[in-house]
């Protein structure tokens, strides 16, 4: 079931009730939690807020974030060209990167050294100056979903935003060569809350196109937000799926993916053709993860009638004790 949208997260006794929301909850501040604790305050120890936004075209895939991680923020961009068979990587931590009234909402801007993201009215700027230059322009829309999640250890929620298929314009200028993508190939992952001190997931998150020509995308992930963020979107509707269960084998960058939804409204499977991954391991943070991407080839049930796709996507191993 997917609830009526909704303008704010806070109720004024407390966050929305657990589950999916349609579009953009555009109040997502969380300083009635922030405040709270004793020697520091949740807004650094267990509060957690980041944006990713992922581009997803049969040429090129493309990553960029910023995170804060509440004592720590970080950021990272990679691409890669299927074509040029060219993967680069960047990647930055600074501790305290963001100042302790930063209660970010979509559209805030988020800078940490190289990086810059800024949203206004729907229009979104992505932006990294470093081993390359990036830069991405993507349309926000009214097919996301909002998700209100609940956490563990005595943590309130955690609250995501996700679309896909956003029309995106992308340049990238590395070694005298330029790449640029036009299409719907765009997708954002807008998240902030309080998620467990250790916090697991496998993550799939893919565009493509049926064999009858319709848009495919999926978002989703197991063991983290208790399933509420596993959607399936066809030519724009979205359709909640259940659990799901991931099939996969070190090293994760040369091993195929399979993933499967209990309701078998999806079944398909990741070939990589490389792999991002880190390795953080400091004193008030771990976090380890691979986020494999490559091409999806599949089946999904629409109206009764199982159809094969292929799509372009990420995969992801990910461990945190944050």
């Amino acid at each position: 079931m997917i609830f009526p949208a909704s303008e704010k997260l806070f109720t004024g006794t407390g966050a929305l009730p657990f589950g999916i929301y349609n579009d953009l909850i555009n109040d997502v501040s969380t300083a009635h939690w922030d405040v709270q604790g004793t020697f520091f305050k949740k807004r650094r120890t267990s509060r957690k807020a980041w944006m990713f936004f992922g581009v997803y075209s049969p040429e090129l895939i493309c990553g960029i974030a910023i995170a804060d991680a509440g004592f720590v923020a970080n950021a990272f961009t990679y691409f890669y060209s299927f074509k040029d068979n060219v993967f680069v990587q960047d990647s930055a931590l600074v501790p305290l990167g963001f100042a302790s009234g930063f209660d970010p909402g979509l559209n805030s801007e988020w800078k940490l050294g190289k990086y810059r993201i800024h949203t206004q009215n729907g229009n979104m700027n992505f932006e990294y100056t470093g081993k390359y230059k990036l830069r991405i322009a993507a349309k926000n829309s009214n097919t996301g979903v909002s998700i209100v999640a609940p956490s563990k250890g005595g943590r309130p929620f955690h609250f995501t935003y996700k679309n896909v298929c956003m029309p995106v314009e992308l340049n990238i200028e590395h070694v005298g060569k330029t790449y640029q993508v036009n299409g719907n190939y765009g997708a954002v992952d807008f998240s902030k809350g309080y998620p467990p001190r250790e916090t697991v997931w496998n993550w799939l998150a893919f565009i493509g196109t049926t064999q009858s020509g319709k848009s495919v995308a999926v978002n989703l992930v197991k063991h983290f937000n208790n399933d509420l963020e596993n959607i399936l979107w066809i030519d724009g509707q979205k359709t909640p799926l259940s659990s799901a269960v991931f099939t996969m084998q070190k090293p994760f960058d040369k091993n195929n993916w399979h993933i499967a939804t209990d309701d078998k409204l999806l079944d398909c499977i990741l070939t990589p053709s490389g792999a991002r991954s880190e390795n953080v391991n400091i004193v008030l943070m771990k976090s380890i993860f691979v986020q494999a991407y490559g091409k999806i080839t599949g089946t999904v049930l629409i109206n009764g009638m199982r159809e094969t796709f292929t799509a372009t996507g990420v995969c992801e191993d990910h461990h945190a004790l944050w």
